[in-house]
Order: structure tokens, then C-alpha cells, then sequence
């Protein structure tokens, strides 16, 4: 039989394919490429199949040059039995190893009109006919775009099995099987992204009317199950009355089916117990026209929680509709959330939200909570918080429209939140907030802070105040915080407050300085107006006492018009700003004063100034002093010193200067134990800083020593520690000399020194360019100045003293330089011979 049946194929195998292609043609619009036909016995055995090979079918928008389809084969079977009789019947089609590709264009003409409906039910006496009881497609890539709306689809089918009936005009086709889809997109967003679907339909299509109808059908994504029921009318334009329904479903697998856009931070959630969501879609759709949608979801006694962060909120009920309203478009879309109740670890929640006209939107949001901070921040993280603990009591009332939030126009806004030992540890920062106490009130667009407290690392505050314009600055970008406040505080611990924030590396770490870890970074959209009063501060090796005084910061330059501290003894007021709009150009200018700080405590707490020359143990006396000051600092609050500039008016009374090594050299005109503790009544001075030199006018020094009871000293003394001094020693006491002719301080003989050199290399000679100056004498060519400055140059002097600088320079660093530095001095080179007793002295 099979021979037989073999043999028939192969007999009137071309009558069959000529019969095949003649029907095709009564049905296709379009051209269809095909690289080989050939009947097969053995493709769709037991049935008989006509097998097309590299088939290629021709869209039917005009100057189209996109296949509708591609296939490597495709099959039409008819039964055995045909044969026999030569009535052939076109029972199966089978679509494998291919392309489908669906577009319509801007105007929203379609490209698969490509067959003729109307010679669909075949006339009985035709010898060759479709009569289709399967189609089966597999391994077939689908694609859509709808040029006119911005909408594409892109999947896979793994395989699918469906039926077509045609009767009359009316075709019924029922679907099941695979589907892979890959995204369907909506202008910008991607819904059902990388989604397996189990898809059975059921569709009833009357060509007559023009309509399709949707019988129950269902889409499976996981165990969730969506239906879809109703009716679409395809001509001449789309009108939709669709019914749907979700069944079995939970958070994640409606998360799942939203673009990431909108789930992204939820994707990760589950639920247990009855989630559910039904809606209606019914109106026109078209480029123009959006259809109404009803949906109403909700969930009873349902539970929430994430599977990494091991926190759930538990017995949640809620009530929800969405709906885009009678204009069908955003101006009139609305959320509503009714019934909103819950628990998370055994504390409630409850609130309401309706939010309308999704364009330009209005809110209305009620809140209660009661907080268990560790649980909340577990459940739900917060990026710039690593973790929290403590309780919080909440409760808000916003309503109105979100443009009047941002613009600080709430004036619907109430709430209130108290805090109760409640600790924060944000990610950005070593020190953690902790023991906050306290409340916050919400009022409109401000927050008043009312007896909130708590510690940042060691340092504490205690604040009452106002966050002005605080609501409008969480809701909107570049908006300004200004906080009005009383603070009060212990103990402020700038070592901690000033650490870097994170391990990053700065300029100055990666320069290879130790101890690089302090900077000052303040937000251009914080404002400040507080009121201190510290006890105590602490910095390095300063112990300040009574900080009282004002702090104002705009667009990050902080502001004092007045500061009073107590530290090393003694009492300061510092007035000035602090700039820190460039990170790593922070320019302090101040005005300094204190009273009878002991030089000894002074320098001990400045380190001595970062040089070991004369230090804290060589000083003793009280000192008065007035300084300005310009000073710059790198991004890790290291001072440039190319750029400092500053005037000190200093006065020390009842001072003493002990065990100071180049006074020993003085021992041809005074005892050593005398020279050892040399002291004075009172010195008083004006010395400027500038291009890392300290110049320091001729000034009067009244010692205890008899025989050099008034001494004369000026010079200059570098930050690379080169110093070059000058004294004037009277060497007959105050009694022997006569008055000058001025009438002013007595005159007599004088021992003229020079001090040269470094801290660790100096050397004290006689002064003898000094000395040709005073008697008149030209001095000797290559000798150094006769009159040392003791002054920066009038047109280079400090910016306190004139406020003129030069022009920028960039040093080989890569800091920035007002002036390039000055070369070090040279010490003197020692003379060849030693002087004679009477070069010594001139009178």
C-alpha cells in the first residue's frame, strides 16, 4: 500500500503542486518567493505535505522592502485518503524556523493584507481546497510596531498549536501554546520584559460586521492567570470593550509586568495571601483617541516582605482604583488608595491617597505610622542610610497641588514627627547620628524643630528652630534649605566633624602627606542662620571653651559676624568668612583678636607653628594681639602657604625668652645664666606675612640683662625656616648714654649682629654692612642688604594691608601661587679670619 500510495506521489506529484499554486494564488494579495516546492510522504507522515522551502512573503504596503514572513520551510498537509478520490483538502499548515514581522505604518495602514477573505470557503467542486483542522507554528520569531502610536513587541514562540474555521463570514480561530516575549514597548517604556506566557485564546472573527469577538481567554505568567473577554471592532476604526481579570496573582507577578522604570525599587518584593486587580477597557483606540479604563485592585490581610532584607509587613488590607477619566488622558487619570492598614513587626500603619490629573497632579495623602526605625529602613532601604534604630511617631496631612509643594506654597501641609532615641548611620559618613530625641512639626512649606537633640559621633547638640522652605526642598531640585536656628552643645569634636567623608583619596593623600583625612564640603543648597553656644570644642591640641556667637552660610560661604571662644588661656573674637565654593581652594579671611593668651599655651596648641626654632618650651608671657589674615587650603584643609597673607599687631607683656640657643652667642656682653632667662616688661610690634615670609619691623626689646637692657631687632624669617636677623645692643648702661637730637632714646656705643642661617645651621656675626650704613660707609660689593626688608614690597604687600595680589601662577605642585616663592638665603659665608675686638663696636 505504501509502494502504491509512494508511487501515485511521485506519478501526479506535479498535477498536485500545480493544483496547490493555482488555489494559493485565488487567496494571496501579495507576491510570495518560494526556493523549491516538493510533495513529501514523510514531512507531516501520516498526512501528505506540499513542502515550500525558503519562503519569503511580500508585505502589502506599497514601496515595502520588509518581508511580512520568512520561513526555511513551510507545510501544507492533506490526507492520504485525497489521493484516492483527487479532491484534494488542505487539512494542516506548519511554520517553522522563521521571521514574522507586523508593522503599521504612521498612518496606520497594515502590511499583512496580503490575502483575499472573501474566497475563503472554497466551493465544493473545486478539486483543490483549504480546509484548515490545525496550524502549528515552532521555533518562529514575532515582531510588531505600530509606527502611529510608538508601540513595538518583539517574542519568540517556541511552539503553538491553533485551529481555523471559516464559515461564512464568520472564522473562528482557538490558539495554545509558548511564547516568549521580549518587550512590549510604549513610547519610552518596556512592559512584560523577557516574559515566558502560556497563551490559550479563543477568537470569533465576523468579517461581515467587522468585528472580533474575545471569547474567555487566558495568559499565564508564572501562577498568576490574566482574562481577557470581550469584543474589538477592527473597522474603520478600533473600538475596544475588553473585560479583564486577574486570577492567583501576587505583587511580584504584577511588579513583573510593569517597565523598569516604575518597578524597579519594588521588583525584589513578594506577597502572600489575596491580591487581585480586575478592569474594563471600552472606546475607541486610535493615534488620537484613548479608550476609557477602569481598574480595581486591592489586597485582604495580605503580607509583604523581601527575601534579602528578611523584614514583612504583615495583615496589609487596601482598597485601589485607577481610572483615566472621561477625557480618557492624563489631565483626568486618578489613583485612589482607600483603607490602607497594616503592620510591620507588630506596630500599624494606615493612610489614604488620591492623586489626580497625572499632567500637572494634586494630592491628597493622610499617614499615621508608628516606626520601628531598624524594621522600616530593612523593609524599604534608603540609599544614603546604612541602617537606623529607634522608634518614630508619624503623622501627615498633605493636600493640594504637588506644583504648590515644590514652589512652597503648601499651605494644606501638617504633620508631625517625634523621634525617640533614634540613631542613623549614614553611608556617606563615619560618624553616626545617634540619640536623636526630639520633635519635628510640618507647617506649609516649613519644619519647626522643637527640643530635638542628639550626637554626631562625640559632638552634641540641643536645637530648637525652623527648616525654611524644607518641603519644596525635598521635592524640587536646586532649591535652598535655610535653617534658622538656637543651638546649644557640650562638646564639638572638629577631629571627627571635619574627617573626610569617604576613603576616596584626595590631592593631598595622594601626594604622600600623612594625616591627610579632614575636609569641609558644604551643599550649595544649604543655607544657614544658628545661634551657638558650645562649652567645649576640641582640634588637634586645642581645648576651646564658651564658643558663643553667629554663623550664617550662604551659597557656601560661611559667615561670622562675631565669635567668641576662650582657648590656651586666654580669650578670642574671630569675625570673617570661610569660602568653599571650590573644593580645593578654601579661602579663610578673618579678623582676630586676643587677650592674654600665654605665648607658652598659644604655641603649644599650634603646634609651634609647624617650625622648632623657637617653640613652647623658650616662651613664657601674655600676649594681646590683633591679626588679619588671608588663608588658603587645599581640598584636605592644608594651608598653601604661597598664598597666605596676614598682619599681626601683637603686644606681649611680662615675657620671657629661656634656654633660646642663639642668645648664648651673646655671651661676650652678657651672663649665660642671665642670657638663659632673658625677660622683658612689655614688646610691641606689627609683623606681616607674605609669599612664605615673616617680616618683622625694627622693634625695642627692655630685658633684664643690664648690659644690653634695650635691644634692637629686625629681619625677616621664611617658612623654609631661613632666617636673617638683625640686633642692636647698647653696650653702656641706660645711665652713660646721651640723648639723641631728637631728645629721644639715649644713643652710646652698639654691638651690631647678624643671624643668618637655618634652625639647625645659624650662625651670629658681627653685622658690618649694617655698621658701614650707620657710619655713613659705602658697603662692599657682593655684601648682603644693609637694611633688610622688614616689610613686604608696597605694591605686593598682604591683601588686608592694600588687597592688591598678583596674578595667579601655577607651581610645578600643581598648587595654585599668587607670587612665586623667594629663593632660600644662603647663610653667609664665614669670613676668612676672625674680626678684631674693636670691629665690634661703633660709635
Amino acid at each position: 500500500m505504501l509502494g502504491s500510495v509512494a508511487a501515485a506521489l511521485w506519478w501526479g506529484q506535479e498535477r498536485i503542486i500545480g493544483l496547490f499554486v493555482q488555489q494559493a494564488n485565488h487567496y494571496l494579495r501579495t507576491p510570495v518567493q518560494v526556493g523549491k516546492i516538493e510533495l513529501s510522504l514523510f514531512d507531516q507522515f501520516p498526512r501528505v505535505a506540499i513542502t515550500m522551502h525558503r519562503v519569503v512573503v511580500t508585505g502589502s504596503l506599497p514601496h515595502d522592502t520588509t518581508a511580512l514572513a520568512r520561513a526555511r520551510r513551510l507545510y501544507f498537509a492533506f490526507d492520504a485518503w485525497d489521493l484516492l478520490i483527487r479532491r484534494y483538502r488542505v487539512r494542516a499548515v506548519t511554520l517553522t524556523d522563521g521571521q514574522v514581522a507586523v508593522r503599521l505604518d504612521a498612518q496606520g495602514q497594515p502590511n499583512y493584507d496580503v490575502l483575499r477573505m472573501d474566497t475563503a470557503a472554497a466551493a465544493t467542486d473545486e478539486p483543490f481546497a483549504f480546509d484548515l483542522e490545525g496550524i502549528q507554528l515552532g521555533r518562529m520569531g514575532v515582531t510588531y510596531a505600530d509606527a502611529s502610536r510608538h508601540q513595538q513587541f518583539a517574542g519568540h514562540i517556541p511552539q503553538m498549536q491553533a485551529t481555523l474555521s471559516v464559515k461564512g463570514d464568520e472564522v473562528t480561530v482557538r490558539a495554545k501554546g509558548e511564547t516568549h516575549v521580549q518587550a512590549l514597548r510604549v513610547m519610552d517604556d518596556a512592559y512584560f520584559q523577557e516574559k515566558d506566557l502560556l497563551l490559550t485564546t479563543h477568537l470569533r472573527i465576523n468579517r461581515q460586521t467587522q468585528q472580533i469577538a474575545v471569547l474567555p481567554s487566558e495568559i499565564r505568567i508564572g501562577p498568576a492567570i490574566y482574562g481577557v473577554a470581550g469584543t474589538i471592532g477592527y473597522h474603520p476604526a478600533t473600538l475596544l470593550d475588553l473585560r479583564l481579570e486577574g486570577r492567583q496573582t501576587d505583587v511580584q507577578s504584577l511588579l513583573a509586568l510593569l517597565p523598569p522604570r516604575l518597578n524597579h525599587r519594588l521588583a525584589g518584593y513578594r506577597s502572600r495571601g489575596d491580591v487581585y486587580f480586575r478592569g474594563t477597557v471600552r472606546g475607541e483606540f486610535s493615534t488620537k483617541v484613548n479608550p476609557r479604563l477602569d481598574v480595581q485592585f486591592g489586597c485582604r490581610d495580605a503580607a509583604f516582605y523581601h527575601p534579602q532584607y528578611q523584614q514583612e509587613i504583615e495583615h496589609v488590607f487596601l482598597t485601589g482604583t485607577f481610572t483615566n477619566g472621561t477625557a480618557h488622558s492624563v489631565r483626568t487619570a486618578m489613583l485612589d488608595l482607600r483603607n490602607v492598614r497594616g503592620q510591620l513587626g507588630g506596630r500599624p500603619f494606615s493612610g489614604s491617597l488620591r492623586y489626580t490629573d497625572f499632567q500637572e497632579p494634586t494630592v491628597q495623602l493622610q499617614l499615621a505610622a508608628d516606626l520601628d526605625m531598624a524594621r522600616a529602613t530593612r523593609f524599604f532601604p534608603v540609599a544614603a542610610v546604612r541602617g537606623a534604630t529607634g522608634t518614630a511617631q508619624l503623622s501627615l496631612q498633605v493636600a493640594g497641588p504637588v506644583a504648590h509643594l515644590r514652589a512652597g506654597r503648601a499651605a494644606n501641609a501638617r504633620g508631625e514627627l517625634t523621634l525617640r532615641d533614634v540613631a542613623v548611620q549614614l553611608r556617606a559618613y563615619s560618624q553616626p547620628l545617634r540619640r536623636l530625641n526630639g520633635r519635628l512639626e510640618l507647617r506649609g512649606n516649613n519644619i519647626t524643630m522643637q527640643s530635638l537633640k542628639g550626637y554626631l559621633g562625640r559632638s552634641d547638640f540641643r536645637v530648637n528652630g525652623t527648616l525654611k522652605n524644607a518641603v519644596s526642598w525635598l521635592l524640587t531640585p536646586r532649591q535652598t534649605l535655610l535653617i534658622q536656628a538656637q543651638m546649644n552643645s557640650n562638646l564639638w569634636d572638629f577631629d571627627e566633624l571635619l574627617r573626610l567623608p569617604t576613603a576616596m583619596p584626595t590631592p593631598a593623600r595622594r601626594g604622600g602627606r600623612a594625616g591627610g583625612e579632614y575636609a569641609l564640603e558644604l551643599p550649595a543648597t544649604l543655607a544657614l542662620d544658628v545661634q551657638t553656644n558650645v562649652r567645649h570644642l576640641r582640634f588637634r591640641r586645642l581645648r576651646g571653651r564658651e564658643l558663643r556667637g553667629t554663623v550664617r552660610l550662604r551659597n557656601q560661604i560661611v559667615s561670622s559676624p562675631a565669635l567668641s571662644v576662650r582657648a590656651a588661656g586666654g580669650r578670642a573674637s574671630i569675625r570673617g568668612t570661610v569660602d568653599v565654593r571650590r573644593p580645593n581652594l578654601v579661602k579663610v579671611s578673618t579678623t582676630a583678636t586676643c587677650t592674654q593668651v600665654p605665648l607658652d599655651s598659644l604655641f603649644y596648641v599650634f603646634e609651634d607653628f609647624g617650625q622648632r626654632f623657637i617653640t613652647a618650651r623658650h616662651l613664657r608671657g601674655q600676649l594681646t594681639a590683633q591679626i588679619e589674615s588671608d588663608v588658603y587650603l587645599d581640598g584636605a584643609l592644608y594651608p598653601l602657604t604661597d598664598r597666605l597673607e596676614a598682619e599681626v599687631k601683637a603686644t606681649v607683656r611680662n615675657g620671657e625668652l629661656n634656654n633660646f640657643a642663639p642668645l648664648q652667642k651673646l655671651s661676650m656682653v652678657a651672663n649665660r645664666e642671665q642670657l638663659r632667662h632673658l625677660r622683658f616688661a612689655e614688646l610691641k610690634n606689627s609683623l606681616y606675612v607674605q609669599s612664605r615670609t615673616v617680616y618683622i619691623p625694627e622693634m625695642d626689646i627692655r630685658s633684664n640683662v643690664r648690659t644690653a637692657s634695650l635691644i634692637q631687632v629686625t629681619g625677616t624669617h621664611t617658612f623654609d625656616q631661613q632666617m636673617d636677623y638683625h640686633l642692636s645692643i647698647p653696650l653702656l648702661p641706660g645711665l652713660l648714654r646721651r640723648p639723641d637730637a631728637a631728645g629721644g632714646t639715649p644713643t652710646g656705643p652698639r654691638l651690631l649682629l647678624a643671624v643668618r642661617g637655618n634652625e639647625q645651621d645659624f650662625t651670629v656675626r658681627y653685622d658690618r654692612a649694617r655698621a658701614q650704613l650707620v657710619t655713613g660707609a659705602r658697603p662692599e660689593t657682593g655684601s648682603p642688604s644693609a637694611a633688610p626688608a622688614t616689610r613686604p614690597p608696597a605694591a605686593t604687600r598682604p591683601g588686608i594691608l592694600g588687597r592688591i595680589l598678583s596674578p595667579p601662577v601655577r607651581s610645578s605642585e600643581g598648587t595654585v601661587n599668587t607670587r612665586p616663592a623667594p629663593a632660600p638665603r644662603k647663610p653667609a659665608p664665614k669670613p676668612a679670619t676672625q674680626p678684631q675686638p674693636g670691629e665690634y663696636f661703633e660709635f
